[in-house]
């Protein structure tokens, strides 16, 4: 068990997918399959797109499926688009049972699967340490614990590198080592927090990144770039769902901003780091170029691409 990711059995095992059943089903709420070549994943019974199984999202196809115990794999490379191999029933399907499966096919439409990359678990609870026995025992003993999903779904996006989803995790719940961070911890002088693009204000997440007058203008950069003219969210959660689900813009535009919102984030993170490490100050042009083409290779990744982050 390590990084963010952890294995709570062997991936062969069937454990996890059948637990929790006799405590209100707290273990299976709170764990998610993570598909990477999709071999390890069962297609209905997993909690694997979306927040919750297809078995329990369509009942009804389930019930009908011939393939009840498919892996993602085995399905994807079946067909899974309308009128794909990966669809057989034990009848002919009524129009709504129909309608049903186009909703399915649309569910799956951007799935890409990564021919060298494992399938894994993500424990919710705690995306960064993973799955603990303290964890757990604190969840179920605690009363009023809850979990942000739509958040944890926002961030662990399937498409972006682990490393960026890592990142940008912790920059929404204060944990990068910002100066005041590490202040905060001991780890360098209270009179050395000052913001490292020099503007000689405090360096906290929210002032590096949405108020600092030099590194978070590329903000006015990006919205320009992409031509919509709006007030951003003045915290960092508030900001990032806002401009990730813009409600003038269609639905389908919104996972493409939440990658250039990571890109965005990413960039004034790295340039902090080239100021403060390397003594290298780039202009916020520059940045915008950055932000632009970390966003068209992430594109690229959904086409089947294994790419990186720079």
């Amino acid at each position: 068990m390590g990084g963010s990711e952890f294995s709570l059995v062997d991936d062969h095992m069937q454990g996890p997918r059948r637990g929790g059943e006799g405590v209100g089903r707290w273990f299976e709420d709170n764990v998610r399959r993570v598909v990477g070549d999709g071999r390890d994943t069962l297609f209905w019974h997993d909690t694997w797109v979306g927040d919750t199984s297809l078995k329990l999202k369509f009942p009804r196809l389930f019930d009908l499926s011939v393939n009840k115990e498919s892996t993602v794999e085995e399905m994807t490379r079946l067909g899974w688009e309308v009128g794909g191999m990966g669809w057989e029933w034990r009848r002919r399907l009524l129009v709504w049972e129909e309608e049903s499966v186009e909703e399915c096919s649309v569910l799956l439409h951007n799935v890409v699967l990564q021919v060298i990359v494992h399938d894994t678990w993500r424990w919710l609870l705690d995306p960064i340490l993973g799955y603990s026995v303290r964890g757990a025992y604190n969840f179920i003993t605690t009363t009023g614990t809850t979990v942000d999903r739509n958040l944890v779904d926002e961030v662990w996006h399937r498409l972006i590198p682990l490393k960026v989803s890592l990142f940008v995790w912790r920059l929404l719940h204060d944990r990068l080592p910002t100066k005041d961070n590490l202040a905060r911890r001991g780890s360098i002088p209270a009179t050395d927090t000052a913001c490292s693009s020099s503007c000689g204000n405090l360096e906290t997440s929210k002032h590096l990144f949405l108020d600092c007058a030099t590194l978070s203008s590329l903000w006015s950069l990006v919205l320009h770039w992409l031509g919509i003219s709006s007030v951003l969210g003045g915290e960092l959660r508030h900001h990032f769902l806002q401009f990730t689900h813009m409600a003038s813009l269609p639905r389908f535009i919104h996972s493409h901003l939440r990658v250039i919102w990571f890109a965005s984030v990413w960039v004034i993170w790295k340039e902090r780091n080239n100021r403060v490490f390397n003594n290298v100050v780039s202009a916020p042009s520059i940045l915008l170029e950055k932000v632009k083409l970390i966003s068209f290779l992430v594109e690229v990744k959904t086409s089947g691409f294994q790419l990186q982050l720079l």
